[in-house]
């Protein structure tokens, strides 16, 4: 069978099939062609009558295989972005319904439940005992804590400000008779508080006052409930804000 040589139309190397074949491949460049022969045409060198077109072979699995790894990693960069980005908005969210929740300010007194008006009661009380302390050189002697009676819990509330105010009785006591020779009242009061009871203590208004003449024991009070309202309560009231009490 004659052999009819021809050069490969892809990379220019040798190609060789026989008369009957209906294709062939390029061994250089690998190409496979379909071969078609035109014998009606008159020409003096047979290899002239074959033409040779590129067969277009079905894409190979090695071949998609990078596509198919790609689209792989982009759908789980997809998914990974999306988790990523829904927890962020949910922390977000959480975080602002969070500071929503801390900026609500106490506005009513009758808000507040026993356990958070102990709770109250428990810190302000702290706080009074200490600035209750009187200096006693002479006579009088601060008996203990227990002493200690809350009289009043006022709320004032005007424009995103509030101030919760406790008025505790004091009994100081003689060192001799134990008697309650001397009784005074004095305020705590904490600063914008929330409903959370996220308590800041503020600026006790209350003045140094003295036991006797010669200034020798002193504690920061009023001498009558009266006059620890007039001082502390009564000019926010003045100042436009709501007054609630229990």
């Amino acid at each position: 069978m004659k052999l009819i040589e021809k050069k490969c139309p892809n990379c220019g190397g040798s190609l060789e099939f026989s008369e009957t074949d209906k294709s062939c491949k390029c061994e250089y460049c690998h190409r496979a062609f379909e071969i078609e022969r035109d014998e009606k045409l008159d020409v003096s060198d047979i290899a002239e009558q074959f033409n040779l077109n590129e067969l277009k072979t079905p894409l190979k699995v090695f071949a998609i295989f990078p596509i198919v790894v790609f689209v792989i990693i982009f759908i789980i960069t997809l998914v990974i972005f999306g988790v990523i980005a829904h927890s962020m908005f949910s922390s977000s969210k959480a975080s602002k319904t969070e500071i929503v929740e801390k900026e609500t300010l106490l506005t009513d007194v009758t808000k507040l439940d026993n356990v958070q008006l102990e709770e109250i009661n428990e810190e302000a009380k702290g706080i009074a005992y200490q600035t209750a302390q009187g200096r006693n050189d002479t006579t009088y002697s601060y008996l203990s804590s227990e002493s200690l009676r809350l009289q009043k819990v006022y709320i004032a509330y005007k424009d995103g400000s509030n101030y919760v105010i406790s008025i505790y009785k004091s009994a100081f006591h003689n060192y001799f008779n134990q008697k309650d020779n001397q009784v005074i009242y004095t305020p705590v009061v904490f600063e914008n508080v929330h409903e959370n009871l996220d308590l800041h203590n503020g600026k006790n208004p209350a003045p140094e006052y003295y036991f006797n003449s010669e200034k020798s024991s002193y504690v920061y009070a009023y001498k009558t409930m009266e006059e620890a309202y007039n001082a502390v309560v009564k000019p926010l009231e003045d100042e436009g804000y709501k007054i609630t009490e229990k």
